[in-house]
């Protein structure tokens, strides 16, 4: 029989051997294959017809462009398919009907260069596209003219501390809101060329607003893109679109979808659904959106 020393050196053994094993099982590195499961192939909607008014722009453009795509697998590395083939035209209420065509060398993107929309008018998108009709429809309402847009430093009351003290010019524009309607606007901003959303972490979405606390007011200093500093020498071009009110909505619930970071204090996710029905099958709308804007833009080089 071992003597006790014995024994308890033989266990001191096979407990530095069961550690050894346990820490090699939690160092190593498992592959597992997740099963996602493929759904039907839908169709996605980006269209915008705008009317485009500015200094800069002469005489409106009747260019419009719609694209379609369709949905894809979750690991697919490659961009979203295009959907090819489709029929594109859009109708407006008083019965004018204009034809899109898909482009040779861009599959999925339809172009017309000759619908220039009118203000007050509804217009109806329909897509004919794998034996399925597909119709969305958008009001075009009137955006507030831009009044003045220049350069200044960050002004107003709410912007988060670190980005109220960096110094630097930001894109400011004036306005006055017409009174007795209600309106809604929506932003984008281009600083040498490029579409600029995300300024930082307290600017995560594109900015929009309705008129409830503003109706009939001039509304002047107002920066869209308060986060992003601005550097001498720089071309900014600033967006300034009307919406409809579904067309609000719509990026309302985008922007509350983008701000759903999994933390508790995050705004829940909604059901992001377009206004583009599946004429054919109602049970499988397209996805994404068509909508209408009057673009008032302006463009200037940071002094």
């Amino acid at each position: 029989m071992p003597s006790v020393s014995e024994m308890h050196t033989h266990l001191r053994a096979r407990v530095m051997m069961l550690g050894a094993s346990l820490l090699l099982s939690m160092g190593c590195e498992r592959v597992v294959d997740i099963t996602v499961p493929t759904m039907a192939t839908r169709l996605v909607v980006s269209g915008r017809l705008e009317l485009v008014r500015g200094s800069s722009n002469g005489a409106p453009s009747g260019r419009q462009v719609i694209t379609l795509t369709t949905t894809a697998p979750y690991f697919q590395p490659a961009g979203p398919p295009p959907a090819r083939g489709a029929e594109v035209r859009v109708t407006d209420s008083r019965g004018v009907v204009t034809l899109f065509r898909e482009q040779a060398n861009a599959p999925g993107v339809y172009v017309t260069d000759s619908l220039i929309p009118v203000l007050n008018r509804r217009y109806t998108l329909r897509v004919r596209w794998n034996n399925d009709t597909y119709e969305g429809s958008d009001s075009l309402l009137p955006v507030a003219p831009i009044d003045s847009f220049y350069f200044r430093e960050r002004t107003g009351l709410f912007a988060p501390p670190d980005v109220a003290r960096e110094p630097g010019p930001r894109a400011t524009i004036d306005f006055r809101d017409p009174p007795g309607v209600e309106n809604y606007y929506v932003w984008d901003q281009f600083v040498d060329g490029q579409r600029l959303v995300e300024a930082d972490t307290a600017f995560r979405f594109r900015p929009m607003e309705r008129d409830a606390f503003f109706n009939g007011a001039l509304v002047r200093g107002f920066q869209p893109y308060s986060g992003i500093v601005l550097r001498s020498g720089q071309t900014v071009r600033i967006r300034h679109m009307s919406l409809s009110e579904q067309g609000y909505r719509f990026y309302l619930t985008l922007n509350n979808a983008s701000m759903s970071d999994g933390s508790p204090f995050s705004v829940p996710p909604a059901s992001l659904r377009g206004n583009v029905s599946n004429l054919t099958r109602p049970a499988e709308p397209a996805l994404g959106y068509f909508l209408t804007a009057e673009v008032d833009e302006r463009m200037g080089k940071v002094p």
